[in-house]
């Protein structure tokens, strides 16, 4: 990690700044490359682990990678991982745009291990802290936290980068003791919390409530259905029906470069109004395929008869917690008012993430953030919040920038595209043209 003042500090090693990292090493000098460097929590790269599930495929096209739509030549493309894994023309024979969601992380993983100068794994970053001059202002940032061993460090950067990821958002009346329990467990880790039912037997008559309508719900109750044959699933949600996602080619225009610019200069109204009508785009939404593979199977049901699978809509999770070991369930019907209870042996809550920015690791520099009327920060172009004066350093948002950026800021389709612009605004646009590395001898 070294003890050196860096330019340009990422908090989260996750797409965001692997992308960046991928983009940084591939078209920008040494001079550059040598000063931006990543922290990250996790021993090593990671991504969606536990959804990982056979045969779930990407809903983006694998030509928006980490930075082939800014450096198609960049040796860190899908494409380039295809060739060097020796798959291209066979995945070129599946005529798909989307890759399976195991084969991306795998793709991810394998530019992180090329990528490794640019991260300190198990560091967890505990602080942010502004360094005042003599003069009162702030030139540059100092950070807090955790080595690999567990010993406190500090480090500085001119410039910060937040990337933390997404927080599992968990409905209010859910138990703490209930997710401590083990019964109850967020998507984001499905696979780990499904494995002791697993080893238990696949063939036990387990009762399984997934919550959530959007397509990890949409994969988990499919995936429960198949893998525990004699488990009753029921899949609750809030509206009438599972909603396919609007994935046309006008409404997909909102994933452009182009339509960031327009979001950005709308006002907060205009704004609000494209979120909530292109909202099914990217949340509560599920894939046309999925939701006719989960029709069938509710169809055959119909046809030999049994109760096994269920949709409950209409339905709101009102509590959930542990007696013993069956999760005791409370929920309202929407339509009716009536609460009704029930008894799992599990409960998942495919129940979205909170990319609201990280206020814990904001809270010294939050008197410099300027906000607006609802408490927003109020994010430049470039992705950085605007500062009060005397504030140098840049502060960039991932995913915290939905309100001021659109859909994209949590998604990865312009993860190259936001790479550029935030080394852009860090250390200049005249670097931009793209420096292969064997070029630089030594240097590379």
């Amino acid at each position: 990690m070294g003890t050196r003042r860096y330019g340009l500090l990422g908090i989260g090693f996750g797409p965001s700044h692997l992308s960046l990292s991928a983009v940084c090493d591939s078209t920008r000098p040494s001079s550059v490359r040598t000063r931006v460097h990543c922290l990250e929590s996790r021993p090593e790269f990671a991504w969606h682990p536990d959804m990982l599930l056979d045969g779930a495929r990407m809903q983006v096209a694998f030509l928006k990678d980490l930075v082939t739509p800014h450096d198609p030549t960049s040796p860190y493309t899908f494409t380039n991982y295809l060739v060097r894994k020796g798959r291209l023309e066979q995945f070129l024979n599946l005529g798909t745009l989307h890759p399976t969601r195991r084969e991306y992380a795998d793709y991810f993983r394998w530019v992180a291990a090329q990528l490794s100068p640019y991260v300190s794994y198990n560091c967890t970053a505990q602080a942010i802290r502004p360094v005042l001059g003599q003069d009162g202002s702030v030139g540059h940032l100092e950070v807090d936290l955790l080595d690999p061993a567990g010993r406190p460090r500090t480090v500085s950067a001119e410039h910060l980068s937040l990337a933390p990821g997404g927080r599992p958002a968990i409905p209010p009346g859910v138990a703490p003791a209930a997710l401590e329990s083990g019964a109850v467990w967020h998507s984001s880790r499905f696979l780990r919390g499904i494995e002791p039912y697993r080893g238990r037997g696949t063939a036990l008559p387990y009762r399984f409530l997934v919550v959530g309508a959007g397509q990890s719900a949409a994969e988990i109750f499919q995936y429960l259905v198949a893998e525990f044959p004699a488990a009753q699933v029921t899949l609750a949600h809030r509206g009438f029906a599972l909603m396919p996602a609007n994935s046309s080619p006008l409404a997909n225009e909102i994933f452009n470069p182009e339509s960031v610019d327009l979001f950005h200069g709308a006002g907060p109204e205009q704004r609000r109004a494209i979120l909530d009508q292109l909202r099914i785009t990217n949340y509560g939404a599920v894939d046309e395929e999925d939701i006719q593979a989960i029709a069938r199977l509710l169809y055959d049901q119909r046809v030999h008869g049994g109760l096994r699978l269920r949709l409950s809509r209409f339905t709101e999770l009102l509590s959930a917690s542990v007696d013993d070991t069956l999760v005791c369930v409370a929920a309202r019907d929407l339509l009716t008012g009536h609460t009704a209870h029930d008894r799992y042996d599990g409960v998942v809550l495919a129940t979205g993430y909170d990319f609201r920015e990280a206020r814990d690791l904001l809270t010294d520099l939050d008197p410099h953030l300027v906000r607006e009327a609802d408490g927003t920060p109020r994010v430049r172009r470039d992705y950085s919040v605007q500062t009060t004066d005397g504030f140098r350093p840049k502060v960039f948002l991932h995913g915290a920038a939905e309100h001021s950026h659109g859909l994209t800021s949590t998604l990865l389709s312009l993860l190259a595209h936001r790479a550029v612009d935030i080394l852009d605004a860090t250390f200049g646009a005249g670097a931009l043209t793209p420096v292969p590395a064997h070029l630089e001898g030594a240097d590379a």
